[in-house]
């Protein structure tokens, strides 16, 4: 994604990053050199992550029969995409009443890349039998950004049957005090508002679970962050008990010390 360069423009000498500059500070004679060294530097950096894009671009179409492959064995499996999202370890908060609907979730598609950006278009499909909660059953959100902010051009308005909206749920279970755990729900991400506090869905499916949902479905990359954390918290807690040992041990040595010098005086 591009950066925004206006921050880093140094055309006077009024810039704020001056003004922490002493007028005696050594690096005055060099800083417009210094600062026009960066902007080459700032230069050849978008110029690569062009040459990067256009890369990725490349082999994400080389890997679209495969995915299109892969899909074919996804449509077998009935819930697939409702058990690969409710296992991702940012997802599992999702109220109940998602996975009513995501069960119905026959097909998730993603267009990444689709500008040197990093704009992406994410596509839920949903069979017949999701009538009786929504429609349309085709839900799209186009994000694109520019100077790394978000837009959203494209999202699908969804229509809930009566007394079937998830997000009615979510304000329920927010306003429940005995919840230690705020739920939400998926569908709150397809709107054009900017979420709070929320996962962003779009950026979990294209960053993660899209390249392996396999690893989700099988609730492999949960277990191996869990042992991870797991692992970790385990090696603090010796390294904490090695140092009490440590710590009670200098103690025990200096009492003994003392108790030998006064001998030694009493002698």
């Amino acid at each position: 994604m591009k950066r925004d360069r206006s921050e880093n423009s140094v055309e006077n000498t009024t810039d704020p990053k001056h003004s922490k500059i002493d007028n005696d500070d050594p690096l005055i004679p060099f800083i417009k050199d210094f600062e026009d060294i960066q902007k080459d530097i700032e230069q050849l950096d978008i110029k690569c992550a062009h040459e990067q894009m256009n890369i990725q671009k490349q082999y994400d179409e080389k890997k679209k029969p495969l995915f299109d492959k892969r899909d074919v064995i996804i449509q077998k499996v009935p819930c697939f995409w409702a058990n690969t999202l409710r296992k991702h370890p940012a997802l599992s908060d999702i109220v109940p009443e998602d996975i009513d609907i995501l069960n119905h979730l026959t097909t998730v598609d993603l267009k990444d890349n689709m500008d040197n950006n990093g704009s992406y278009k994410i596509t839920f499909t949903f069979n017949e039998k999701a009538k009786e909660y929504m429609e349309p059953l085709v839900l799209v959100k186009h994000v694109t950004f520019d100077n790394n902010q978000e837009k959203v051009v494209e999202c699908t308005r969804i229509k809930w049957k009566e007394g079937k909206n998830p997000i009615a749920a979510v304000s329920n279970s927010r306003i429940d005090i005995d919840n230690e755990m705020p739920k939400w729900s998926v569908f709150e991400w397809f709107t054009t508002e900017e979420l709070q506090d929320k996962p962003d869905l779009g950026e979990i499916i294209r960053r993660e679970i899209w390249h392996n949902p396999l690893s989700y479905y099988l609730g492999l990359e949960d277990f191996d962050d869990f042992d991870e954390d797991f692992d970790d918290e385990d090696d603090e807690d010796e390294d904490d008990e090695n140092e009490d040992e440590d710590e009670d041990d200098d103690e025990e040595n200096e009492e003994d010390e003392d108790d030998e010098d006064g001998k030694d005086n009493d002698d």
